[in-house]
């Protein structure tokens, strides 16, 4: 599978149980990304998709996922996921915000750095996109 997390500057994902931001021009970037590929999100993300298209799964556990398949990782635990995910987007908000869920970066450990490119989001002046391919077992 393809993970997909979006963190701030301190690796933050969630605050009290809620997403720290959101940009349609991001949401935009992952559909034109995965094409007709799969995107399979959580319960709770899936109010940032158009969930009436084919290729949105709302699924909170992800396991039926394929190794082309998108998972739009937000408010599940992505530890649980790591020995399915072949490449990680990591788009980052370059802001700082409250945060009581942070990525686990130690998990890059196991990717290599693939690209990294900038673009401009609707609520964000900057969104770095980061992407990190599978190079350990």
């Amino acid at each position: 599978m393809i993970a997909i997390v979006t963190i701030d500057d301190n690796n933050g994902m969630m605050f009290n149980k809620r997403r720290q931001s959101k940009d349609i021009r991001l949401i935009e970037r992952i559909l034109d990304i995965a094409g007709t590929n799969r995107i399979w999100v959580s319960e709770y993300s899936s109010q940032l998709f158009d969930t009436s298209k084919d290729n949105i799964i709302v699924d909170n556990s992800y396991t039926e996922a394929q190794a082309q398949d998108y998972c739009f990782v937000e408010n599940v635990d992505i530890n649980e996921l790591q020995d399915n995910i072949s490449k990680i987007y990591v788009y980052k908000w370059n802001r700082k915000y409250p945060s009581d869920v942070t990525f686990p970066v130690a998990m890059l450990d196991n990717y290599q750095l693939e690209n990294v490119s900038e673009f401009e989001g609707n609520s964000h002046d900057k969104i770095t996109e980061e992407i990190y391919i599978r190079s350990k077992v």
